[in-house]
Order: structure tokens, then sequence, then C-alpha cells
């Protein structure tokens, strides 16, 4: 087919300039040819009917781990874009820790590489350490393509070694994001420090690990003059050291993951290993300080923190099971779930994953106008929602499974092109 693509009679939200209207869109060569109310479509143009279901630009995911490269796993790299694709998500940044650790351009090289054949737009993260503890290649990686340098969620205790790679890492004006947890307080721990940690026996951590993480690195930040990402703040402390890094004025973002959304320290009182998450749930005030920060912009950006483990990994008592929850095909789900109970604005969720994390890493897609990349998905927000009842693109274990949630992806587009369309729909 040589025409575009038309979307017709579908709730326009566009996070970026606050538009939340009903409205056709049009798509052609790639890019949003035209979008507004009353429009018409062209002759040889494939015509979708919304039916009102929510038309936003597609997702943008700096947080999901890979198996690859380096290693196998219950997921490849392949069946993980599959899940983005089915996700909606249109731009998916690996995290360093994927795989080996992306600690050489060739790393990045590979991404690029199979970004080439990939349906979803596909970066990578440089890490900032080899296995060795040594400083990896991250000016190699930087100038190969990498979105931004990261721990991968692997603490930097050397803080002298910290200051030297923020002062290299700030000649790049990179984002360097970076575990904001003391060192000494979270090692070893696999739960929040609580009252229902003591009563089940579980090495935890207090929130202060959190402050005096960002501290730290806000202390950093000022002597360096570098940009940090604070990655996945879980906690109401974390996020009160945050707001005061920012209004001594450093240049300084945060992130969130999705799990910590939606479940708290009570979901993990069973023991069940799909529970089994770093950094642990946390209280259900902690939960309701990051939806409030959300909201009102004190975290930048929500990541799936999409973490694939094998089975029989996940089949060990919690203490010995390991981290990590296959979320990415959750993420609108969860969205729309917190939207319905009143928890969290569409448009502020949809904001953390969209225009926000462009606007972070200099990307132009994120948003809903003329002539920006037509990376699009269509979601139903009001479809019930047995998370991986109707299946999964992930075979890998998730803390969503079961777990009844609302809202469903219709359609994915990247780049002017479906990439995703749920069975039965656009057919």
């Amino acid at each position: 087919m040589s025409g575009g693509i038309f979307i017709a009679g579908a709730r326009l939200i566009d996070p970026a300039s606050g538009r939340d209207r009903e409205g056709d869109l049009r798509v052609e060569n790639g890019v949003i040819d035209a979008i507004g109310p009353g429009l018409s479509p062209d002759a040889e143009d494939q015509i979708i009917e919304a039916d009102g279901a929510a038309l936003s630009p597609a997702l943008i995911d700096i947080g999901a781990r890979a198996a690859e490269p380096g290693r196998s796993g219950i997921e490849s790299l392949d069946t993980t874009i599959r899940a983005a694709a089915a996700a909606g998500v249109g731009t998916l940044a690996l995290s360093s820790s994927s795989g080996a650790g992306l600690t050489r351009p060739e790393d990045i090289d590979w991404i690029s590489f199979r970004a080439l054949q990939a349906p979803v737009r596909l970066l990578g993260a440089a890490r900032t350490h080899t296995q060795a503890g040594d400083m990896a290649e991250i000016g190699l990686m930087l100038r190969a393509g990498a979105a931004l340098v990261s721990d991968g969620g692997d603490l930097i205790a050397d803080t002298r070694f910290l200051r030297n790679l923020l002062s290299y890492a700030s000649a790049f004006d990179a984002w360097v994001g970076l575990t904001a947890e003391d060192t000494h307080l979270s090692a070893g721990t696999i739960a929040h420090e609580s009252a229902m940690a003591v009563r089940l026996g579980l090495s935890a951590r207090p929130g202060i690990s959190q402050r005096l993480g960002v501290e730290r690195l806000a202390a950093l930040a000022e002597l360096t003059g570098a940009r940090i990402l604070f990655e996945r703040l879980t906690t109401a402390d974390g996020l009160d050291a945050m707001k005061t890094a920012r209004k001594r004025g450093l240049d300084v973002a945060a992130s969130a993951p999705l799990t910590h959304l939606l479940f708290n320290e009570v979901d993990m009182g069973g023991l069940d290993p799909a529970y089994r998450l770093d950094p642990p749930l946390r209280s259900e005030a902690d939960r309701q300080a990051l939806l409030a920060a959300i909201a009102d912009g004190l975290i930048d950006v929500i990541v799936s923190d999409h973490t694939p483990v094998a089975l029989e990994a996940k089949a060990n008592p919690f203490s010995d099971a390991a981290p990590g929850s296959s979320s990415l095909e959750a993420l609108i789900p969860v969205l729309c779930t917190l939207d319905a109970d009143g928890q969290l604005p569409l448009a502020a969720g949809l904001k953390a994953l969209t225009s926000n994390p462009a606007e972070l890493l200099g990307l132009p897609q994120g948003r809903l106008e003329e002539g920006a990349p037509a990376d699009l998905v269509l979601f139903d927000p009001q479809a019930p929602n047995v998370y991986g009842k109707d299946g999964l693109e992930s075979p890998a274990p998730s803390a969503f499974s079961g777990r009844r949630l609302q809202g469903r992806v219709l359609l994915s587009v990247v780049d002017g092109a479906m990439v995703y369309a749920r069975p039965g729909f656009a057919e």
C-alpha cells in the first residue's frame, strides 16, 4: 500500500503539550502528517477506526535489561524486542547491565547493528566500569552512539573512582545513571526495613540508605559538574534528598521502577519469589510518595526495569531467588490501572514514559505534533486485563502475573510502520 495510515476517532493524548482531545491522526513517510478533529484520509490510506481508544506517543523505556550480548538466557534479545513492540514501546534503551555488560564500543556497535532490523528503535547505555572494577571505555561508547552512561545497578563504592568517572563524563555532557544507596546499609539486603521484615527474618535496608546515597551523589555532581540520573528511586527519604538537590540548582534527574508504583512490601509478605526485587518493595507511604513525585515532576522517568530471570532461578525460597521481573508488557496496563483508581493521572504517567525521557536523551520522538516521528501507541484504557491470561511475548516470570489490571495495547507504530497489532485488531 502506497498511502499512509489514518487513525480515526481517537482520544489524542500528547503529554508534552498537555493536550487531551478527540480527533484523527494521519501518518505518512514516517512522520505525523496531520493531527486534529475532522480530518479526511487520502484515497490510498489504510484506515484504522480507533472508536475512542487512546492514542499517544509510543513509550520510551530507558531501563530494560536483555540477556544479550555475551550471554544466553530465558529470553533472547529478539524476544525482548517483540515484547517491547507489544507493550507500545517505540524506543528501547537497554540497560548497561544487559548481557555480560555493555563495557566496550563493540557492544554499542552490536546494538546498533541489531537495531537495523529491529521493529523498535534500539539503543544502549554504556557501563561505567568493567567487571574488574576499571573505568570502562565510556568516551568511545558515547561516540559509538550510547544513549547515556550507567552503573547498571552495580553500586560504585569507591568515591575517588566515582569522582574521576563523573569528571570525565562531564566533558561529554552525558547523563550518568547511578544507584543511590549507602554501600554498607544496602549490602546483602533483600527487603525494606520494617516490622514486616523483622517478623519474616529478612535482611533489610532502611529508607535512609537511599537518602544518603542521593546526598553523596549530589555532592559529587556539585563537585564535578556532571549530570546525574538517580536510577530507580523508591523511598520517600530518597525523594526528599532529590528535592533538595534540585533546589540547589544541580543538573539531576530521577527514575522510578514500574513495579514500585503498584506494589508495596505487603505484596511480598507471603514470601512469593515473584516479588523478590532489587530495590526491594517498600512501604505504602513510599509508594504513595513515588506517585506524588511523578505527578508533580520530581520523578522524571518511569522505567520498566524489565529483568528476565530464568524460571529455575526464581523457583527458590524468597531469600535465594534471583531478583527481577518481566515488566515491559505491564507498562500501559499499570498506567491505566493507576489512573482508573485515581492514584496517578494517565497524562502524568505517559509523560514520564514519552516526552520526559525524549527530552532527557535529546530524542525527537515522544510528542504528538505535525512533523514529529510517527512513533505511536493506540490502547484501550478501560479494557479489563488479567495480566498474562491471554499470553505474553516475554516468557520470563513477572511480578504482575495474574494481577487484575486495566488497559490493553491495540496497535504500535514505529517510524510510520505498524510493528504490533493485537490479534483481531486492524485486520
